[in-house]
């Protein structure tokens, strides 16, 4: 089952900067170093079976594989029928088997030079150059294998799951802690590989290790705190809430199983580890490591501008926001709307607090200003749009909202040419809130709309409603007549 976060948006004051870094340096990367490896490999093993290597080499491979890597030697014995070009594959995998033949004295000058040609050729590819081997460890490459990746698919599912996650933990932490948090749990990923790897001549790539410490870190953070996650099980989708905590036991578990019965080439242990050091480090950040305040600005700055406290108290309220310590921030937000009710940033952040408990009389309130505020104020639109998103997807949906204020939104919409969002808000009204006096008119200016724009269809269906549903009203009796216009 794939679980992905949910509960935070993309901040527009404070972009995912890091994030889109770390993903434009993975790519960089790819298409830098590796986009030659494939070639490569294809060359090399082209030579290497127009040189008839394997039939010089079988009987060495098969010896140094029944004495360093057991397991493959007894895969090979086991399948009978085992392609000479797949066992190809497996012997130009090998850096080092490709290094330590080349010391053996047993073979002939014209057999070394058809080799050495091989070995050149593979030593320009990125594995050999920057990928992890347990069997040779290096700080450098426990660095580089975190920006190689196995192949174009295994680079895409990565960056989607750096970014998904990324652009969280950036929101919560801060740009610094995520990145730290971020190289540990690569560093750890690598780490545990190499401890628990049955096969120590297996290079490892991929970002996957230090993305999973991102997924450790989330749960770590938002603790047995209720997170909202859209999961994937099959053709079955949906959001559901559960604590960060149990999701965390989840991935950990599901690595460790895939583990014990999968027998693909994904680093599952890699991800183990990855997920455990993350998860430690959010902990440490969070408890320990308390976020500061931001400095004030230089002594160099005229006096007024080294301390504002509107500035410093929307800073607390952040701060206060990131540490979980829902009450303080609301207040402070609150404070804030209350001081300067112009300022579109304090409802983005408060609205990202509150869409926490969508069933809270908080959440109602602060959803109904802001569609207010939204009809005076084209800034809030978007936010406006956001908060129908949000109402619609939890609980009693556009109930949760007072009717003149669903009509009063909904009738900006028309007035702005937005027939199409309006559409489902005004179907809502016409069945609920009929019996409002302001309802008629709306419609009746939807008709209209409608009318304008071509919709022929939806403006009879209105207007005939209206006909009979109002008869004898001022509006009705305009419906009417329209509606016995001979181009109507």
């Amino acid at each position: 089952m794939l679980l992905l976060p949910a509960e935070n948006a993309i901040s527009k004051t404070n972009p995912p900067y890091l994030t889109v870094l770390l993903i434009l340096a993975n790519i960089i990367a790819f298409v830098a170093f590796q986009s030659n490896d494939n070639q490569a490999f294809a060359d090399a093993g082209d030579y290497y079976v127009e040189a008839e290597l394997l039939d010089t080499e079988r009987q060495a491979f098969e010896k140094y594989a029944q004495e360093h890597r057991l397991e493959l030697y007894q895969s090979i014995h086991n399948n009978q029928f085992l392609p000479d070009e797949y066992l190809i594959q497996i012997i130009l995998a090998d850096k080092h088997f490709t290094h330590h033949i080349t010391t053996l004295s047993s073979y002939s000058l014209d057999w070394r030079q058809k080799r050495q040609k091989v070995n050149d050729t593979l030593d320009e590819t990125s594995i050999y150059s920057y990928a992890f081997y347990p069997s040779e460890p290096s700080i450098f490459t426990a660095f580089t294998h975190m920006f190689m990746h196995g192949g174009i698919d295994h680079l895409i599912g990565n960056m989607l799951f750096l970014f998904l996650f990324g652009f969280n933990l950036e929101l919560l932490l801060g740009r610094g802690k995520t990145l730290s948090l971020y190289i540990i749990s690569g560093l750890a990923a690598v780490t545990f590989f190499a401890l628990t790897t049955t096969d120590k001549f297996v290079p490892l790539v991929g970002a996957s290790g230090a993305i999973a410490g991102l997924m450790g870190g989330f749960c770590g953070w938002y603790g047995l705190r209720n997170i909202r996650y859209f999961y994937w099980f099959f053709v079955i989708f949906d959001y559901i809430k559960l604590p960060a905590a149990l999701v965390f036991v989840y991935f950990l578990a599901k690595e460790y199983i895939m583990s014990n019965i999968s027998d693909d080439n994904v680093a599952y242990m890699a991800h183990f580890g990855g997920l455990v050091a993350g998860f430690i480090c959010a902990l440490i950040f969070k408890y320990l490591l308390k976020p500061q305040q931001l400095a004030v600005a230089s002594s160099s700055e005229p006096e007024q501008e080294r301390y504002n406290p509107t500035r410093a108290k929307y800073e607390e309220a952040c701060l206060a926001f990131q540490q979980l310590d829902f009450d303080k921030a609301r207040l402070l937000f609150s404070q804030l709307i209350e001081k300067d009710p112009t300022q579109i940033d304090y409802y983005t952040q408060l609205f990202a607090l509150e869409k926490i408990s969508p069933d809270s009389h908080q959440f109602e309130t602060l959803c109904n200003l802001i569609l207010l505020r939204s009809l005076n104020d084209d800034r809030f639109s978007q936010l406006a749009e956001k908060v129908i998103d949000e109402i619609v997807a939890n609980g009693k949906g556009l109930k949760r909202v007072p009717a003149d204020t669903l009509i009063e939104y909904a009738t900006n919409l028309v007035k702005k040419g937005k027939l199409h969002q309006a559409k489902p808000i005004i179907n809502f009204v016409a069945k609920y809130y009929d019996f409002n006096e302001k309802t008629p008119k709306l419609l009746f200016k939807f008709g209209l709309g409608c009318e304008q724009t071509g919709d022929y269809h939806t403006y009879k269906k209105v207007f005939t409603y209206l006909g009979k549903k109002h008869s004898g009203t001022f509006i009705g009796d305009e419906a009417q007549k329209a509606l016995s216009k001979p181009d109507a």
